[in-house]
């Protein structure tokens, strides 16, 4: 594997990640890996160049092929084999005139487990950055943007693949934004920190189930009902609910309907019994006893504490 670097502070070019991590995915993938420093502002050709000397040391240590992952674009085709013309290596292009949209729904139904690390402004908004490379960011790209970033409109950063020995788990925090670029930090995730993405905003699927919770909050809601707003099956969605959120849509909808009656404590002097009502209890009791359950105290302490504060 090779990889262009900015010299002075170790970033992926175009990628915006950090080489350490890039070291971690090659350790899993199983191949050696060699970085290329190269200064971030240098032109086409040389970075071509500096392309060129990698692979020609890559040939020299005893490689005798090497693969792109080019889908269509004949100037990238053009261009890698430019720039290994001289080095003796095999060049092969196995993805070469896939159909890129099959190939991103193969990708996903494989399990491929990516992350939107970067973006060009021109073709994505910069908040498309720190997404899930997943079924939901696929449909909702524009019509011009390649489903597989063909055309260097977004890369991403893969945290597991088929074949992997292992995964480099990650999570993005900030957005930055360099000119014509938009960049998630990517940092390795720590399992005993609580993650910071919310995951209704990174899934669309998940941002129409809470819209539509917050817009219905004192109606019945169950499962068969939202699975339908997510456009999913009731088991598909009970299964993508519970793996990104970290729990059962009934258990976070009860959550969703004491933080909607926390609000109201706060925000009205109506009765205990109407907020209950407001937010889909239809017992007293019960909301009395769940919102103990959660708030460990009554929803009137609760509503006196807020007011002495």
């Amino acid at each position: 594997m090779i990889s262009l670097v900015n010299e002075k502070n170790g970033r992926v070019i175009l990628h915006g990640v950090r080489h350490t991590l890039l070291q971690r995915q090659a350790e899993a993938v199983g191949l050696p890996l060699r970085f290329v420093p190269l200064d971030w502002t240098s032109s086409r050709g040389e970075r071509n160049a500096a392309l060129a000397r990698g692979f020609g040391e890559v040939r020299a240590d005893g490689a005798a092929c090497v693969a792109f992952g080019d889908l269509f674009s004949v100037e990238g085709r053009d261009r890698r084999l430019l720039v290994t013309a001289d080095t003796g290596l095999e060049v092969v292009f196995p993805l070469w005139n896939r159909d890129t949209r099959a190939h991103s729904a193969e990708m996903l139904e494989a399990g491929l487990s990516a992350w939107v690390c970067s973006v060009d402004t021109g073709f994505l908004p910069a908040s498309r950055t720190g997404h899930r490379f997943d079924a939901d960011f696929v449909a909702g790209l524009p019509e011009d943007v390649d489903p597989c970033g063909g055309n260097d409109e977004f890369h991403t950063f893969v945290e597991w693949a088929p074949g992997w020995e292992g995964r480099v788990e990650v999570e993005p925090t900030r957005s930055i934004e360099v000119y014509d670029f938009a960049f998630a930090e990517i940092e390795a995730a720590d399992g005993s920190a609580p993650r910071r993405i919310d995951p209704f905003s990174r899934f669309a699927r998940l941002d129409r189930v809470r819209r539509h919770v917050d817009r219905h909050i004192a109606e019945d809601l169950s499962v068969d009902a939202l699975a339908r707003v997510a456009a999913m099956s009731r088991t598909g969605f009970s299964r993508f609910f519970r793996e990104h959120v970290g729990m059962t849509f009934a258990s976070w909808l009860a959550h969703r309907r004491i933080e909607s009656a926390c609000q109201l404590l706060r925000e009205s002097n109506d009765a205990v019994s109407r907020i209950a009502e407001a937010v889909g209890f239809h017992s007293e009791r019960t909301f009395r006893r769940s919102f103990h359950e959660q708030m460990d105290c009554s929803p009137s302490e609760y509503r006196r504490k807020t007011l002495e504060e």
